[in-house]
């Protein structure tokens, strides 16, 4: 799987996420008139928008890896996170409609053409922000985090837009909500994806074996390759690999190999090495793995 279909696959699962989220917001909408308050409906209605999109954007990781054990565990986690950044993100919007509202409403058209969708989607952002950085969390990524809440952030902002202008300018269209929530779970994908790949060190892709043509962002500050599942690059089938054999560390923007396990053999470029510092089209050998690294 090359890095340009992992990016497809986390725009699929924005489409599908956007799609889903979709009649859950129809049937809160339809029962609003039941709520103690505004504030209990908007912080319910935006809690269950986050938590659909998590469990979509929290299996992404476990797809793209093909490690199935970790998307039920990103789908919880990103359930989670989602949740309560959707009831924040809704909230944070609400506050800033009365914030914009009072400093800029002048007109009930500069209300709605403005304000509305301006703090609207100053809500989307924040849920935005915690989408996105739902792999980061349950990675304990500090740069996956950075990269979700900056990708969510613009996502959700571009998104929310396209959201809340989509109702105005064709409100005659019953599926607007709809076409809305899609546009805005595909801007959370592409925009997160996008940045991902702009703040990733490189690219290493595995030439031999059953994850043959695989490739990996190098998208965290230490990453580790051995057999276990655990490691950010699993190669469980692969003979002559200690559960966690080599490490990655970019130091200083450079990205440095370790050998874990000196009684295993680390080449570079056919050289015995126990660490390297790599440059563009140097290929590692462990066990019976090859990998190039590169940028895409």
């Amino acid at each position: 799987m090359t890095t340009s279909i992992r990016r497809l696959i986390i725009l699929a699962l924005g489409f599908l996420a956007g799609v889903c989220v979709w009649p859950v917001a129809e049937v809160i909408l339809f029962f609003q008139a039941g709520f103690p308050s505004y504030l209990v409906f908007l912080a319910l209605l935006g809690a269950a928008f986050g938590a659909v999109m998590g469990v979509f954007f929290g299996s992404a990781e476990g797809i793209t890896s093909r490690i199935k054990s970790r998307i039920p565990n990103g789908m919880l986690v990103g359930a989670l996170v989602g949740l309560i950044g959707g009831a924040l993100g809704f909230l944070v919007g609400q506050a800033a409609l009365w914030l914009i509202g009072e400093l800029f409403i002048r007109s009930f058209s500069n209300f709605q053409w403005v304000v509305l969708p301006v703090s609207r989607a100053i809500g989307w952002a924040v849920l935005g922000i915690f989408v996105g950085a739902v792999e980061g969390i349950r990675a304990v990524s500090p740069k996956k985090i950075l990269v979700g809440i900056l990708g969510g952030f613009v996502g959700g902002l571009a998104g929310g837009f396209a959201l809340e202008y989509s109702r105005l300018l064709i409100p005659q269209l019953a599926l607007s909500r709809l076409i809305g929530l899609v546009i805005l779970g595909l801007a959370i994908g592409l925009f997160y994806g996008l940045i991902e790949q702009g703040m990733a060190f490189g690219i290493i892709r595995i030439l031999t074996g059953e994850l043959k043509g695989k490739e990996f962002l190098l998208n965290q500050g230490r990453m580790r390759i051995g057999k276990s599942k655990r490691n950010e690059v699993a190669l469980p089938t692969y003979a002559d690999l200690a559960d966690h054999q080599v490490q990655i560390k970019i130091v200083k923007g450079d990205v440095v190999l370790t050998n874990l396990e000196p009684k295993l053999p680390m080449l570079v470029n056919e050289q015995k090495v126990q660490e390297q510092r790599l440059k563009l089209g140097d290929v590692i050998k462990i066990g019976s793995a090859k990998i190039f690294f590169k940028y895409e």
